[in-house]
């Protein structure tokens, strides 16, 4: 730019302000980006309420499913991670207990782990509808006194009984926390108890027969 060359007037429009209008309708695209997400979260809810509700019903997908049982209940398992409030123990349970030790561990932590992305790449775009600082005033106190975001925080997050998981994973995608940090506070506590529910489901119908 040329140094004698007089600032623009104020309420002038220069050349680099024109784009402006083209930076509004964004808005109005990632609005609509939103409701991928939110299609998905309720895809979620319907899936839990299957699971919980009618869990015999489940047993038999899952069952009848045949070779596609497996691919059917990590379909079924990444809706329950993603759904809030809602435990997936039961499935957890249910693929050991029906697929035995080794096919209901990796079918768990298969399930557990791309739920917690799910609910990551969720929570980053249609965050703002997830009521996240009331999740965080919830949390015992020992938990909220540790940095939002950091390791310990998310990894303190998922010893919480029933929720933990859910609320590290909303937290992680709402605060844009990297995505390799948030893998790998997932996978060291949510793999041990993934494979742990399976080998329970397992053993449970071992003593009942």
């Amino acid at each position: 730019m040329d140094a004698g060359a007089s600032p623009p007037q104020a309420g002038a429009t220069s050349r680099k302000e024109i784009p402006a209008t083209h930076e509004n309708s964004p808005a109005v695209s990632r609005r609509l980006r939103a409701l991928i997400p939110l299609s998905a979260l309720i895809l979620a809810f319907v899936l839990a309420f299957t699971a919980v509700h009618h869990r015999h019903l489940l047993q038999v997908w899952l069952i009848e499913a045949g070779p596609l049982g497996p691919l059917v209940s990590i379909a079924i398992y990444v809706g329950l991670v993603s759904s809030p409030f809602v435990s997936s123990d039961i499935l957890a349970l249910l693929n050991g207990a029906i697929f035995g030790f080794w096919e209901g561990a990796a079918i768990n932590c298969a399930g557990v782990m791309l739920g917690g992305v799910s609910t990551y790449l969720i929570a980053r775009r249609a965050g703002e509808f997830l009521d996240i600082h009331e999740d965080l005033e919830r949390l015992p106190p020992w938990v909220k006194r540790l940095p939002v975001g950091s390791p310990l925080f998310l990894l303190a997050l998922r010893v919480v009984p029933w929720v933990g998981g859910t609320i590290a994973n909303n937290v992680a995608g709402f605060y844009k926390i990297a995505i390799l940090r948030h893998l790998w506070t997932t996978a060291v506590v949510a793999l041990p108890v993934a494979i742990f529910t399976a080998y329970a489901g397992w053993r449970a119908v071992g003593l009942l027969r």
